[in-house]
């Protein structure tokens, strides 16, 4: 089934992170094929000054009956009195393959660049086990009951270059633990958090969680609300240890 979002309605509060919410962003299907999600948002406010806001991103998924595929592409940018508060830009690529009904071996690269958090460019390649730890059905005519749960240990390799020229090459180890649950018929909760230390150096660490509700109005209308919280105990140069962000979005597939 091929999915298309068109956000609707969109606030945000806070800087985008550094770690991509993969789990988040996996389309949550037992049918094999090609599914996919894209969504755009603009925002243009003048009064004193102008504010200008665009966000994008394309998410394309292959799915058979042992191997996945996950393509994730995202943008941002945002300026208000003729300076820019946001300008980052992320690929991912990542594919797992069934060995068991618990054991999915996955691989994964990404390349990104964050501006206003000091990264020019980052790129990141990584291996490792995907567990499936809980994975439950509807209990009830109410689908109240449906319960998934996920863990993830790989290795990643991390090479960076940072605005004031300084270079970065790190291993770490990146951690995650993904719970879905479906609150009733039309009302469905995932939370993802990530945890990547440094192997050699546990306290440099970042540490990221994303909460998504998600009220489904009929088969093509939902509205979904998401809160990301991102904490890196060695931020690049001056860029803040913590940031947050607070979405939500009126959304139409078919």
């Amino acid at each position: 089934m091929e999915k298309i979002i068109i956000i609707l309605l969109f606030l945000s509060l806070g800087a985008n992170a550094q770690v991509v919410n993969v789990e988040q962003e996996r389309i949550k299907s037992d049918t094999t094929g090609i599914a996919g999600t894209t969504q755009v948002a603009f925002q243009y406010m003048k009064n004193k000054s102008e504010v200008f806001n665009i966000e994008g991103d394309i998410h394309l998924q292959y799915k058979t009956n042992k191997s996945l595929f996950l393509i994730l592409t995202d943008y941002t940018f945002s300026k208000a009195a003729g300076a820019d508060y946001a300008n980052a830009g992320t690929q991912h690529i990542r594919y797992n393959y069934k060995i068991k009904p618990w054991l999915y071996p996955e691989v994964f690269t990404q390349a990104q660049f964050n501006r206003m958090l000091n990264v020019k460019f980052r790129w990141l390649i990584g291996a490792g086990p995907r567990f499936t730890l809980i994975k439950t059905k509807t209990l009830n005519t109410a689908n109240i009951g449906e319960l998934r749960m996920y863990t993830g240990i790989l290795y990643m390799y991390e090479y960076e270059e940072l605005t004031n020229s300084v270079y970065n090459r790190d291993h770490r180890v990146s951690s995650y633990v993904s719970l879905s649950c479906r609150l009733g018929k039309n009302i469905s909760v995932i939370n993802t958090t990530y945890y990547q230390p440094k192997i050699n150096q546990f306290k440099d660490y970042r540490l990221s969680s994303q909460t998504d509700l998600k009220i489904v109005f009929s088969k093509h209308f939902a509205f979904k609300v998401s809160y990301f919280y991102f904490f890196d105990a060695f931020p690049a140069l001056d860029a803040p240890k913590e940031t947050q962000n607070l979405s939500n979005a009126l959304s139409f597939e078919f």
